[in-house]
């Protein structure tokens, strides 16, 4: 009975530990990794204790290792549903830097473990901190519980994955990052069209040399006065999340 009760708390913890390690916000390096896997053992713990649906638990070797690949597999994909919503409100603050001119000096982050530039860390931690305000981490957890009552435990095999959801994120995070770069690539547009026009006007100006700074001081002064709006945008956004893992949950099961 023993033996049967850490089998099934085991494969609890292989979903959550890997959900954990490839959400948003929980697998940030900036978190210690004893922390991660005392959270993944303790929520474990929790969903194990409350979990009444039945249980079937493979008692032969290859049969169990399927059981935890595909354990794994729900809870990376569960995670990476997440971690998309970030990537378009990133990918928004790229647009505006390739707009600008920034996309030249993009760095490597070591939070996200890829090269972003400048307004692109604006926008993402800008998000991070709206993701922490609204409490969406608790609405994550939540949602990883609700997954065991469409996605058992146990299951050693996927159903029929439905594709059309998965399009639906990959081409909704496209729309979202536009939607929330729009008014400051309308505004960048307009200041290219003035001084498109300043340059036919004035023809001893230099305005490539002008050009580069000007955008930059009104990118970022307009980023100033837009953060309330902007915030506006990407709070749906966020608030969307279990939306997101809905569709994942139930094109997985």
């Amino acid at each position: 009975m023993e033996y049967y009760n850490f089998t099934v708390y085991f494969l609890v913890l292989v979903r959550i530990t890997s959900f954990i390690y490839t959400s948003v916000f929980f697998s940030t390096k900036g978190i210690p990794n004893l922390l991660k896997i005392g959270l993944s053992i303790i929520l474990s713990y929790i969903i194990y204790t409350a979990i009444s649906i039945d249980i079937v638990v493979s008692e032969s070797v290859i049969g169990y290792s399927m059981q935890i690949i595909f354990e794994t597999v729900y809870g990376m994909a569960l995670g990476f549903a997440t971690y998309l919503v970030f990537v378009s409100i990133q990918m928004a603050g790229q647009l505006i830097d390739f707009q600008i001119g920034f996309s030249i000096g993009t760095t490597y982050d070591p939070v996200t473990q890829n090269k972003v530039s400048i307004f692109g860390k604006i926008y993402y931690w800008l998000g991070l901190a709206l993701f922490l305000v609204v409490d969406a981490h608790h609405y994550l957890i939540l949602s990883l519980i609700r997954s065991y009552d469409i996605m058992p435990i146990g299951m050693k095999s996927l159903a029929i994955v439905n594709g059309l959801d998965f399009v639906f994120i990959f081409t909704n995070s496209f729309k979202v990052a536009f939607q929330i770069a729009l008014p400051m690539l309308m505004i960048l547009f307009l200041t290219d069209i003035i001084m498109g026009m300043l340059a036919r006007a004035v023809p001893q100006i230099n305005v490539f040399i002008l050009g580069l700074p000007m955008k930059v001081l009104i990118g970022i002064t307009v980023l100033i006065i837009l953060i309330p709006a902007v915030s506006s945008t990407i709070m749906p956004v966020i608030e969307s999340l279990p939306y997101y893992l809905d569709k994942i949950i139930k094109s997985l099961a």
